[in-house]
Formats: C-alpha cells, sequence, structure tokens
C-alpha cells in the first residue's frame, strides 16, 4: 500500500495566505484596524507572484483596504470636527458665576444649546463607522467564500 503525500505548490500556498488575509481582514474591526494593515501588505506583495485567480482575491483586499481606510477617515474626520465644534460651543457658553475656593470654581451650564450641525457631524462619524464595519465584514466573508469556492473574484457562476 502507498500513501500519497502530497506537497503544496506555489498556488496552494498562495490561496492559503489569501485566506488567511481574508481572516485577517474580518477580525480587523475588533483590533482597531492593526490585521488590515498584515493583509494588505500580504496582498500587495504577493499580487505578482499569484495565479490570476488568487491575483483577483489579492486585488479585492486591496480594495476592502482603501474603502475601509477611506470610510475609517471621514468618520474619524465628522467625529473629531463634532467634538471640537461642540467643545466650542461649550466654551462660548460656560460662564464662570463664582469662585468660592481656590479649588473649586462654578460653572453655569444651563444655557448650552448644541447647534445642528455638531449633532449631524456626531451622527455622520457613528454612520460611516459602521458602514466601514459592514463592509469589513461583508467584503471579507463574501472573498473568503469565493475562494474556498475556487471562484476568482468578478466570475459569474456557470448557469
Amino acid at each position: 500500500m502507498t500513501t500519497d503525500i502530497r506537497r503544496p505548490d506555489r498556488g496552494d500556498a498562495a490561496e492559503n495566505l489569501a485566506m488567511i488575509a481574508y481572516g485577517l481582514l474580518f477580525a480587523s474591526i475588533f483590533f482597531a484596524g492593526a490585521p488590515a494593515l498584515i493583509a494588505v501588505v500580504i496582498a500587495y506583495s504577493q499580487r505578482k507572484e499569484a495565479s490570476p485567480r488568487t491575483r483577483s482575491h489579492y486585488d479585492f483586499q486591496i480594495r476592502i483596504f482603501w474603502v475601509a481606510f477611506v470610510l475609517t477617515l471621514a468618520a474619524a474626520s465628522s467625529g473629531l470636527a463634532g467634538v471640537i465644534g461642540g467643545l466650542g460651543e461649550l466654551i462660548d457658553v460656560a460662564s464662570i458665576t463664582r469662585i468660592e475656593h481656590i479649588e473649586s470654581i462654578r460653572i453655569d451650564l444651563s444655557h448650552i444649546v448644541v447647534d445642528g450641525r455638531v449633532v449631524g457631524l456626531l451622527v455622520a462619524a457613528c454612520v460611516l463607522g459602521f458602514l466601514s464595519s459592514v463592509w469589513l465584514l461583508g467584503a471579507s466573508a463574501v472573498g473568503f467564500i469565493r475562494l474556498a469556492s475556487e471562484r476568482a473574484m468578478g466570475d459569474t457562476p456557470a448557469p
């Protein structure tokens, strides 16, 4: 009786790395995006030597990373602008009414009205952050399933 021990060739290793990269992209929302950086480095470094099918997955992983990066950057910018705008309004309205001791300062904040632009920026930050998370989870799951099904990105199923 003979046993057939197959050694993985370059294609199998490239597909395994692509699957690992999809897993890293999926996990990146739970670890502040650091695994996504590793995934995009893998995709950029491996796509030239990969087969056309695996190359399409590496290209898709790079697209996943950049779309999520832009959405996250927009969310962070909106959130920062909203927080700065809210603090600016807080500083404008706040007035020191009485200083009793050096350790305590009484501030009257009863006249604060939050501007609609500040609320809009904070809501936009939440929506963009949510969209970035959904994109990372959904796109990496779809890519992983297509790779596991031995289909390239962009292929249509056979009728």
